[in-house]
């Protein structure tokens, strides 16, 4: 995995990752500058990985944001995408998850974050990653309990609550009559819901927020 293709709208900044990925060995694969020329570029030119701002300025009636990203993941689905962005949002960066990003990389922190996320994506390990400032944007939404909890299905709920309370997948499916495959695909939906990327954050979650 290493060709990488590079969407942002600032020169400054495009230059900068290019120089970090080609230091770390990775190659570039395109630089574009727009929702819309990331699209037409993904149809022809192929990537492993696709690094964009969140927010570009130029973006055409193709929209950027979420609406971009939505796209790209379902148009290009073997493509893994790694948000770079200058928001703090963390009620955007709990619905990027959701979406399915494989990770975000606040501007605010060093570059080499970057790199590190691409890292990620390769090993498979520590996904979805996030940055130090993302991470700390997450926690304080998750350390206001019970905000998010009405997105969760009821089903979700009872997940999180058993999961919590020690039982294990086999455990809950068999107490539920479902599937265990059933069960982790409710968990996991109830983690990129709450903008919860690890079982002990989720657990604590469940705690303040008074689910156990």
């Amino acid at each position: 995995m290493r060709r990488i293709g590079l969407a942002d709208d600032h020169p400054v900044i495009m230059n900068a990752l290019q120089t970090c990925l080609m230091e770390g060995g990775l190659q570039v694969a395109f630089t574009v500058r727009t929702s819309e020329q990331l699209i037409e570029t993904l149809r022809t030119q192929a990537c492993d990985v696709v690094v964009t701002d969140y927010s570009m300025t130029q973006a055409t009636h193709g929209g950027d944001g979420l609406a971009m990203v939505e796209r790209v993941l379902r148009q290009f689905p073997h493509c893994r995408l790694v948000v770079f962005t200058m928001l703090h949002n963390p009620a955007i960066f709990a619905r990027l998850l959701e979406l399915g990003v494989d990770g975000i990389v606040s501007k605010n922190d060093e570059i080499q974050e970057v790199l590190l996320a691409i890292r990620a994506v390769e090993s498979g390990v520590g996904l979805p990653y996030r940055s130090p400032s993302v991470r700390e944007a997450l926690s304080r939404q998750v350390n206001q309990p019970g905000r998010a909890l009405q997105a969760l299905s009821q089903r979700e709920l009872e997940v999180v609550r058993l999961f919590a309370q020690g039982q294990t997948l086999d455990d809950i499916a068999a107490n539920l009559g479902r599937a265990k495959t059933t069960v982790a695909t409710h968990k996991k939906n109830a983690m990129d819901k709450l903008g919860i990327t690890s079982n002990a954050e989720l657990i604590r979650y469940a705690y303040e927020a008074g689910i156990v």
